[in-house]
This record gives structure tokens, sequence and C-alpha cells, in this order.
């Protein structure tokens, strides 16, 4: 039986990151036959690596303040440190998100750095089981038995399960009796009514400026039309505040007053949409029939209009589910957890990091920055348990 310090399971990027944050002999075990896959697409294949600006309240947790240390104890800065340590060139774009030039340069980056902290890789390798037994855990593997007085849950959420998501984590958190906050897709796209998707096939690919809501949360962005609604960085972060049944209200000229717009040019003959700045047809098919001259428009007709444009609600008929969604929401109930050191607070030697936990960023580098911190609070602990 081949014996660790620690094993960690998932050779994603808290996973990956964490082997590389501390020095005694210790395994990742994934299923996958690469380390890094998800952070290999990530960011259109430019990996979203973090954001310039990071606090607690760019997260959605059942616990708001949860997230505070870790983000405290690993900032932005820290994570760009390394990478000019390193010589890998990274970008800064709109909104404060920095991207790398190439995600595979994060990915060797992380690979290596784990190699050369004393970490062995198994991959292409099934966990099966993980038990504990006095001080120790017995880790079941498709490749055999390990032990290893810790373990680090680092197993990601149920998004892009062709890559190779699974809830396995999950299933390791309820066989030692830890609550789990409901999962569920999130960060991608929200789907409409069927009344609705006519409206969306005939716009399918085309995009534009759009401001939309849910409860207490905007976003003003690029708003996308799918096949069966919405994407698009306008409507991607408010799939993470939606709840199933709430409206979503989106305002597709958030710059202009509809209907202050159409007075001013009440007496023209040319159509509603002839004088709106869309671009192609999206602004013929929002209005639909209601698209006349603005001439021979009445009061209600250009009130409907207006409405149309300005506030159109709906209740989504869900979001486009965990093949399209970025992250995963919910998860492993923060309060199990210590926010210091995120080791399992009844089950000593058990850590959990990233996206398993019920913590989830909005768009913009947040979720990765997330996998650092929390991956880096985690290896800090564990280096004191040498």
């Amino acid at each position: 039986m081949l014996t660790y310090h620690t094993a960690i399971i998932g050779a994603g990027a808290s996973g990956l990151f964490c082997a590389g944050s501390f020095a005694t002999p210790k395994i990742i075990i994934d299923h996958n036959k690469i380390p890094g896959v998800k952070v290999g697409i990530s960011g259109g294949g430019k990996c979203n690596f973090s954001n310039i600006s990071v606090t607690a309240a760019d997260y959605q947790s059942q616990s708001k303040h949860f997230c505070k240390n870790a983000l405290a104890a690993f900032k932005p800065q820290d994570f760009i440190t390394l990478l000019e340590r390193a010589g890998i060139a990274y970008e800064q774009r709109a909104h404060g998100q920095l991207f790398a030039k190439n995600a595979q340069d994060i990915v060797q980056f992380l690979v290596y750095r784990a190699k050369t902290q004393n970490t062995d890789f198994a991959l292409k390798t099934e966990v099966l089981d993980i038990q504990k037994k006095d001080e120790e855990f017995i880790v079941r593997t498709s490749a055999g038995t390990i032990q290893a007085r810790h373990v680090v849950l680092a197993c990601g959420g149920l998004s892009y399960p062709a890559l190779g998501a699974s809830s396995f984590g999950i299933k390791i958190a309820r066989q030692f009796e830890l609550n789990v906050i409901e999962q569920r897709p999130a960060l991608c796209g929200l789907s409409v009514p069927k009344e609705l998707r006519p409206i969306c096939k005939m716009l399918v690919g085309n995009s534009t400026l759009a401001q939309v809501s849910t409860g207490k949360h905007t976003f003003t962005e690029q708003l996308l039309f799918t096949h069966e609604g919405f994407s698009g960085p306008a409507v991607l972060p408010v799939s993470l505040f939606w709840s199933e049944g709430e409206k979503v209200r989106i305002n597709f000229l958030p710059d202009i007053e509809a209907l202050s717009w159409f007075y001013k040019q009440k007496n023209t003959s040319k159509k509603m949409s002839t004088l709106l700045p869309f671009t192609g047809k999206i602004g013929a098919v929002l209005l639909g029939q209601l698209d006349k001259p603005l001439s021979n428009a009445t009061k209600t007709d250009l009130e409907q209009a207006s409405r149309h444009l300005n506030a159109f609600e709906f209740i989504p008929a869900g979001t486009a589910g965990y093949t399209k969604a970025e992250v995963t929401a919910g998860g492993i109930d923060t309060r199990e957890i210590n926010p210091s050191t995120f080791e399992v607070k009844k089950v000593s030697g058990l850590f959990v990091t990233g996206e398993l936990l019920d913590v989830t960023g909005r768009l913009g580098g947040y979720n990765l920055h997330w996998a650092w911190s929390s991956a880096y609070c985690t290896a800090q602990k564990l280096i004191k348990k040498i």
C-alpha cells in the first residue's frame, strides 16, 4: 500500500495549486488522462485566471462572510507575482479581468509547480471510496489502495460533464455526514417559455447591449440570443442569482427611454424599428406587430412598444444546464468548514477546496481566484501538519 502525507482528489485548478504550495510527499488522483482540463479551455483558451479587484461581495454563498479570510490571505497580485516569476505573459482586460496569453501556459505552470513540490500523479485513476481509520485515510482507487494522513477534496462541480465532472465529492461529503447546499448550474444562459422561443430563434446569433436584472442584481453587458433563450455576459451572472419562479427583466435600450424617444419623432412615417439603434432585425423582431409607422401609432401602441424595449419581463423556464454552465453553484455547506484552513470541522485531516464548496463567484475571473485562494489556505495548514 502506497503511503503519503496527503492525497488530493482532483487535478483541477484548486487541486494543482494546493499541491504546488507545500513540499511534503503527496499524490494527486484524477480520472482524466491529463491534468487541468477545464483550466486549459477556460476563457476561450486564454484563461481568465483572476480579477484585479476581488472582494467577498463578488461571491454568492449561504454564508456571505466565509470567503473573506481566504481572499485576504491570497490576493490577485499574489498569483500575478507567481506568473511573472515564471515568465508567463498575461494581460488586463475590461472590468479588471486578468487573462493569460495562452491557457496552456497556466496549466503547464501548475503541473510543473506541483511536480517540483514532491507530488506524484495518478491520472486515469478512479477514486472508488474513502474511509477514515483511526488517524489515517484509506483511499481505494482503480489502481490500488493509498493511505494518507490527510485528504483534500478538490473534485470540482458538475459543470462540463464532457470533461469528466462528477458528483464524487458530494458523495464523499454525504458519507462523512456533511451538509450539502443543493447544487445548480450557474453562469449559463437562461431558457424562455415556449411562447417566447420564436422570437429568440429568429434572432439566434445576434447580440446587443442590454441591462438584465433579477431581484436586486443588475448587469449591463452584451446579451446574446440563442435557440432557447438568452445568454452572453449580461445574462450569465444573472443565472447565479436567479431562483426558480423568479422574474427576469431586460432593458434592451439601457441608454434610451423608449417612450420619450418615440414621442420626439412622433410625426415621422418611418417604422419604429428603423429609428432604434439596433443592428440587423433585432428591433423589428422585438416589436413584432407593434412595429408600425410612428405617425400611425396610438398612445397605447407607444406604451406597449416601450415596455417591450425597456421593461421586457419573463419567468425563465430554466437554465441552459450543466453542459453550458461555467460553474456549479451550491455544494458543501461552508458552515462545515474552517474558513481559515478549509479543514472539515468534524473530520480532522479532511479538507475541501474550490468549486466543491458553496462559494460561487460572478463572471470575470472570480471563480479561478477562489480556487487559488482556498487551495493556498489549505496548503498553509497542511504545512503545519508535517
